[in-house]
């Protein structure tokens, strides 16, 4: 099951499910127990951390289930402002065994830990004693096991409220969560489990704002980008441009470039806005115009990419101005410093929003320049900001970052390739010539940012396993690794 939902919509099942006495409670202490079970021994030792709520009963209910099952189970709740509904999941386990009257000092003789403190439910910061608890759950040498989400986290926007659970593995009940997946999700779940508990398509839902799911291949036409003719040219594949390479940025311009090359484009042109730019000859197969000439010649190119280490000076202004004016229904990639610009500049904002064709690729910095916000704003909620991103700029959005997002319209998806190899300079240049070569060679603007992501990400985790580390993976090592993979999947099965 990949079905997002929201709080509103989980709510509606918790409600739904009451009035037809579906005791969803008793169901996840039950799926808990079987999850425990297919993991662990009866010779391991629980420890069950039950909050006041909802999740705190099925905590409850699990350490019933375990019981009855034959493990040895500790439960400790860690308030006294118990809903009803806990207090009765309390009753029913006090008359199987009492539970801890306070939180235990030693946590090295239990094998596994299961949080059930929050939740989903968490609406506020954590408090100071709570936290203390968590850091103590963290720093213990047990498996942690979060029930729905660790607690702390916000599992709908991927924020953490304060502190966290870092879980080793989650269990999450009724659907997936998006935050579990995105932004601190991917530091805090572990590994993620869904117990469905009931079948949705019994439920009629409330409908989301947006439609949120992975970022799967399925769906995406890759296939085309096969070259199955003989009797064909470079023209047949795209030509493309990219706009950048102000004085002492070159290396981003030629980054973008040579991905594009490897990614497949059939020509790649480079306009710099440094006079003083000359083509590196370890990629002779780049070419390079003037920006002046790439505008005045903009039917001669498939798609355009403009950003990569443009800057933001009278110069930069003029080109990308020039080029809103002139890019009438061409394919168009922004990225870096024209969103730097187009951020600050009303009136590039207001052309750049009637751009028919266009895509944007901010990272968090870029994001909250263009909406008026904090990084920390737009990583509180990175589901939230994308939308703002989308709908103010009018374009298909790439929100950068751990646990990538893309949105086109009201469909939003989580990207789940990548890791923290591509956290250094030159990786989000890399990304706009894979996506610009793959814009050129005919792929819609949606597929090529879904497929250039995944591709980008899945680059990045070859690389990672073969050599065993996350450090010194460049930019340029990913569009060499990424070519390979554009060609595994596209002549799948060709060449065996």
């Amino acid at each position: 099951m990949n079905d997002f939902l929201n709080l509103l919509q989980l709510r509606q099942i918790e409600n739904e499910a009451a009035k037809n006495s579906i005791d969803l409670i008793d169901r996840a202490g039950h799926s808990t127990a079987l999850w425990v079970n297919g993991k662990f021994n009866k010779k391991a030792r629980i420890l069950i951390v039950a909050g006041r709520g909802n999740n705190g009963c099925d905590g409850l209910a699990a350490a019933i289930h375990l019981q009855q099952l034959g493990y040895k189970v500790d439960c400790i709740r860690l308030f006294k402002d118990n809903t009803n509904a806990n207090q009765e999941w309390f009753n029913k386990l006090q008359a199987l065994k009492k539970s801890l009257t306070k939180f235990p000092q030693d946590l090295e003789k239990y094998t596994l830990i299961i949080d059930a403190i929050y939740g989903i439910g968490l609406t506020h910061e954590l408090d100071v004693e709570t936290s203390k608890i968590i850091q103590k759950i963290n720093d213990s040498n047990a498996h942690i096991l979060a029930l729905d989400a660790p607690s702390g986290l916000n599992p709908f926007s991927g924020r953490v409220q304060g502190s966290s659970i870092i879980a080793d593995s989650t269990l999450t009940f009724i659907s997936d969560k998006p935050g579990l997946h995105t932004g601190d999700g991917l530091d805090t779940c572990g590994e993620i489990e869904i117990a469905d508990l009931i079948k949705l398509s019994d439920y009629k839902l409330l409908p989301a704002n947006n439609k949120i799911e992975f970022n799967l291949l399925d769906d995406i036409p890759y296939q085309h980008l096969m070259r199955s003719k003989f009797n064909t040219s470079k023209g047949n594949y795209g030509t493309v441009a990219i706009i950048g390479g102000n004085q002492g940025m070159h290396g981003a311009l030629y980054l973008a470039g040579k991905a594009a090359l490897l990614s497949g484009a059939g020509k790649v042109v480079l306009g710099a806005l440094d006079n003083d730019f000359t083509l590196n000859f370890n990629t002779p197969e780049l070419m390079s115009q003037s920006p002046k000439e790439i505008i005045q010649n903009i039917q001669a190119f498939d798609a355009i990419a403009i950003g990569p280490g443009l800057g933001q000076d009278d110069k930069a202004v003029k080109i990308l101005n020039k080029l809103l004016d002139n890019i009438e229904d061409s394919k168009l990639l922004v990225d870096a410093d024209a969103l730097n610009l187009i951020s600050t500049n009303h009136d590039l904002k207001l052309k750049f929003r009637e751009v028919r064709y266009k895509i944007i690729t901010p990272h968090p910095g870029e994001a909250a320049r263009i909406l008026g916000v904090t990084v920390n704003e737009v990583q509180d909620n990175r589901f939230m900001s994308i939308a703002d991103l989308t709908d103010k700029l009018n374009s298909v959005t790439i929100l950068k970052g751990a646990g990538t997002l893309i949105q086109s319209e009201k469909n939003i998806y989580i990207n789940s390739t990548g890791n923290p190899a591509l956290a250094n300079a030159g990786q989000g240049d890399t990304l706009t010539g894979i996506i610009v070569a793959l814009l050129g060679q005919g792929m819609d603007l949606l597929s090529a940012s879904r497929f250039g992501v995944f591709i980008h990400g899945l680059a990045a985790t070859k690389l990672v396993l073969s050599r065993r580390g996350f450090n010194g993976i460049l930019a340029s090592d990913v569009a060499e690794e990424a070519s390979k993979l554009i060609n595994e999947y596209v002549y799948a099965g060709v060449f065996e």
